[in-house]
């Protein structure tokens, strides 16, 4: 069974109302897009299906002067997030509502970053757990009404960062294609270094690209459970033990 929490050097991840617990995917996504965003650094950003909170926690620490707005569309997650984020630094800088992508009307222009860590496994046998079940299966959030609605409220010039298993990635570049949006950077993650990507981070822009920078990260040395040079360096300001 999961903690009940998680604790990160500036904040802390209350998780027993949310199906989708911390996860070191949903770390490295987290923290290879406040990497990146750094470089173009956005105003206003949207998260979509927060959960627990998680993503725009780690880009508001790393971003001091963005405004996040995380929508979540399952309740209980909702409230937990927001309870996360008013316990953080930061909750003068996250909004949380509790509504659908369909269903969210921004109260402003369009947003310079979107972030999304979408529902995955849409081929595997569903939980048992409803709510693990909608969190992690994709008919609830298609890939096509997700490439549909970031090209609706991304910027022009806006960057749009999620994160797909390896066996999804294909489909996602041609979805997300065929609404405008293509990739221009992507981390490929392996959990070690004998074994493939299983996971990939993109980060899509409006603007054709031929070839995305293409980079690569190992979590684990070769054989062994001890973190990589690479892995340590990515998110030592944020785990507390490294």
């Amino acid at each position: 069974m999961a903690n009940s929490y998680f604790d990160f050097k500036q904040f802390r991840i209350a998780q027993d109302h949310c199906a989708m617990k911390v996860s070191t995917d949903a770390c490295i996504q987290g923290a290879w897009l406040a990497k990146v965003l750094q470089l173009q650094p956005p105003a206003r950003l949207l998260d979509i299906g927060t959960g627990t909170g998680l993503l725009s926690l780690l880009l508001a620490q790393s971003l001091p002067e963005v405004h996040i707005t995380a929508i979540e569309i399952n309740e209980q997650a909702s409230i937990q997030a927001a309870d996360n984020i008013q316990q953080s630094p930061w909750a003068n800088r996250i909004q949380v509502q509790h509504t659908s992508l369909q269903q969210f009307s921004p109260a402003e222009d369009a947003f310079e970053a979107i972030i999304c860590n979408p529902p995955f496994f849409h081929k595997h046998l569903e939980s048992k757990d409803e709510d693990r079940s909608a969190a992690r299966h994709s008919p609830a959030l298609s890939k096509a009404v997700l490439a549909e609605k970031v090209q609706e409220y991304l910027a022009p010039e806006g960057q749009f960062g999620l994160m797909y298993p390896v066996s999804e990635w294909a489909d996602w570049l041609k979805v997300a294609a065929q609404q405008g949006l293509y990739c221009q950077r992507q981390l490929r993650v392996q959990p070690h270094q004998q074994k493939e990507a299983n996971r990939v981070v993109g980060v899509f822009g409006k603007k054709p690209c031929s070839e995305p920078l293409t980079e690569t990260l190992c979590i684990y040395e070769a054989g062994t459970r001890t973190y990589t040079s690479d892995f340590i360096l990515l998110m030592k300001q944020y785990y507390i033990y490294l």
